[in-house]
């Protein structure tokens, strides 16, 4: 029964920060007498103790939970959805999300290959809920037509979204424009893509009416780009 036991709760196993674990828990339910918080509520408090010290490097954040979802949902034996809606209560109860997380991920993903590919369209799995959901959002607002209709964690963009999410980040200067701008060219000139704009070439990338790939030359585009984005790290 103790083996059956320590086997379910694998999951504690991995905590790195033990200390965190138990600062966080005490900080919260210190709030209030002791044995007023709700169930609902400690449940969150030991849900967000237990993810922000999976991993010493994510500090206070959510960022880990892409690298233990599965082992979440096995440990707490909790079904994907269930987890899903615990951690999103969790992160609007005790997290934050911002914009630069958004593209710090999905930039993140295409440097470590953290990606897969499906016919036109470059796929990410993002479980976590509040980024994913901000990920959608951020899209919207910028009139970049992304889709999220294969589920709570699948995030699909083609080449032409992807490009122009690139093109729009704040913190790309001119000179990385230039620099994009280039490997789209030498791209073309290859024959790997087409792309067309509804102004002149010099504002090609701003203006982008069409970029699509040449056969199935997806992957070599991005393997293009990966230089590039990490670059941008630098």
């Amino acid at each position: 029964m103790i083996k059956k036991y320590v086997k379910s709760m694998s999951i504690f196993k991995k905590i790195n920060d033990h200390q965190k674990f138990a600062e966080s828990i005490l900080e919260q339910i210190q709030k209030l007498p002791f044995g007023s918080l709700p169930k609902k509520e400690l449940e969150l408090v030991i849900l967000h103790s237990l993810i922000i010290s999976l991993e010493d490097k994510n500090k206070n954040s959510y960022e880990g939970v892409n690298n233990h979802f599965s082992d979440l949902m096995i440990g707490l034996k909790l079904s994907q959805t269930q987890l899903r809606n615990k951690i999103l209560d969790a992160q609007l109860r005790f997290d934050s999300c911002e914009e630069i997380d958004v593209e710090n991920n999905i930039l993140h993903s295409i440097i470590e290959g953290k990606y897969s590919l499906e016919d036109k369209y470059i796929v990410f799995s993002i479980f976590n809920p509040l980024l994913f959901e901000l990920t959608k959002s951020y899209f919207e607002r910028r009139n970049i037509i992304s889709d999220t209709s294969f589920g709570k964690t699948i995030f699909k963009i083609n080449l032409k979204g992807f490009i122009l999410f690139i093109n729009q980040l704040d913190s790309l200067t001119s000179k990385h424009k230039v620099e994009l701008g280039e490997i789209l060219k030498d791209a073309e000139k290859e024959g790997l893509i087409k792309l067309s704009s509804n102004r002149s070439e010099k504002s090609k990338l701003d203006n982008i009416e069409s970029l699509t790939t040449i056969g199935n030359n997806l992957i070599d585009i991005i393997s293009k780009l990966s230089p590039f984005l990490t670059s941008l790290f630098v």
